[in-house]
């Protein structure tokens, strides 16, 4: 019997474990049990950062899991070196108390780095999170004038960050956030160099977004042109919102700050699209970006076919 007394930490914090699993599941299946329904009928349409918000949402609840671990993982390990110690009938060498203190500082270790990591990832997440908030927000205004705009439109593998739809054509806008660098010169700590092959910042340079935007814009135009049955041309650009961005060429993809995104609302070839190819067009990205579930069916256990 006394050879227990000395888990008693690591059992109370078992069973506190347990008990907050058995609630929730509790809980759960009570809204599901109950006679209500959620009052949405359709899915509604993503959201800029749809999938930077989920990834961010995966990685609080693994941040609050290991921070968890961290603070608790010392308390069972001392419980355990408290056996040992007091209650084990092991010698008095000191060995196994060793062995377990030293198990105990790799573990804490490990999670330490981990959460470190976790954190960092957030910290760009949500900065690429704040970068399509922004631009979305610039170009939700071009709805005024007829225009239609979705956001992290689903690709193959990959998401677009922002799709512009409306008679000048259409325009899949990639995003990127980028820190500025905090000197005594503002003004050219806010500056991008774009010769029309690659982005200078002011201490490094990037040619990858480019190469990206153009990836997609080719997924895209595929995708619509056999979706909608004619050809459809679909406009790289890219999208950088706090930034000054100074041209020293005429060629490449078109690079803006997202408050200057009228200035490229031009029709290819001087042809704009027809209401009825709008229309199309429209219609097969309304399908493929209403697909979020709401949250009020989600917490009530809803499946109904209404909501797929």
């Amino acid at each position: 019997m006394e050879n227990l007394l000395g888990f008693i930490p690591a059992l109370i914090t078992f069973v506190a474990f347990a008990v907050l699993y058995i609630a929730i599941t509790i809980l759960k299946k009570y809204h599901s049990l109950k006679r209500r329904r959620a009052p949405f009928t359709d899915n509604f349409l993503r959201s800029p950062g749809e999938s930077l918000r989920l990834e961010i949402e995966k990685l609080n609840d693994d941040i609050t899991l290991d921070l968890m671990t961290l603070l608790m993982g010392p308390l069972i390990f001392y419980s355990i070196f408290i056996t040992l110690r007091n209650f084990g009938k092991i010698s008095n060498s000191g060995f196994t108390e060793m062995v377990v203190g030293v198990l105990g500082l790799l573990l804490f270790a490990y999670f330490l780095f981990k959460v470190i990591r976790l954190m960092n990832t957030r910290r760009h997440y949500r900065l690429g999170y704040d970068a399509e908030i922004a631009v979305a927000q610039e170009l939700n205004r071009l709805m005024l004038s007829g225009y239609h705009v979705y956001h992290d439109v689903p690709g193959k593998g990959f998401n677009i960050d922002h799709v512009v739809v409306g008679q000048a054509g259409v325009f899949a806008v990639e995003t990127k956030g980028r820190l500025k660098p905090t000197t005594s010169n503002r003004a050219s700590d806010a500056r991008v160099v774009y010769d029309g092959k690659k982005l200078q910042f002011p201490n490094w340079v990037e040619t990858n977004p480019l190469e990206q935007v153009k990836r997609q814009v080719k997924w895209l135009s595929n995708w619509l042109s056999s979706a909608v049955g004619h050809p459809v041309n679909v406009r790289p650009v890219l999208a950088i919102p706090g930034w000054f961005i100074e041209r020293t060429a005429s060629g490449g993809i078109p690079v803006v700050n997202p408050k200057l995104f009228k200035s490229i609302l031009k029709p290819f070839g001087g042809s704009s699209l027809d209401k009825a190819r709008i229309n199309r067009i429209v219609h097969q990205l309304e399908q493929r970006c209403r697909n979020v579930h709401p949250m009020t069916a989600m917490v009530m256990g809803e499946t109904g076919k209404a909501l797929k």
